[in-house]
């Protein structure tokens, strides 16, 4: 299983990720929830995952500078943004930060499952790689 974390300010958000995808199923475990970008950083001081699925907007601690303190620390996490903005200078900041995707809100169950889908055969191949370099 690869482990999850899912940041969003959002109860509706947060419980909509967790309920709308059969996480199992598709080979990930939800590990850890947060509700700010520096609730997440400290979770992340005790918790391994494998993606991070994050808004933007949030207080405290938004999701651009909390992409920017994984990146300081995990080249690694594979990181998909959720925004409800369609402004794409998001976007481009987040993808000079090395997020992985974005997903527009409201969110699809299929396009989730799509991405999720293509996130786990991502991860899968980089550690048959890594393993065939040792």
């Amino acid at each position: 299983m690869l482990n999850v974390q899912i940041v969003d300010d959002e109860p509706i958000i947060r419980l909509g990720l967790q309920r709308l995808i059969d996480w199992e199923e598709m080979g990930f475990e939800i590990t850890c929830i947060a509700q700010n970008g520096k609730q997440a950083l400290e979770q992340l001081e005790t918790e391994r995952v494998d993606l991070i699925i994050t808004d933007i907007e949030m207080p405290i601690m938004n999701g651009l500078d909390f992409i920017k303190e994984v990146r300081e620390k995990d080249k690694n996490i594979e990181i998909v943004i959720l925004t409800a903005y369609e402004d794409f200078e998001y976007a481009k900041t987040a993808i000079r930060c090395g997020i992985t995707q974005y997903i527009l809100k409201p969110i699809e169950e299929k396009a989730v499952m799509q991405l999720l889908m293509q996130i786990r055969q991502d991860i899968e191949e980089k550690s048959v790689r890594k393993h065939r370099l040792i």
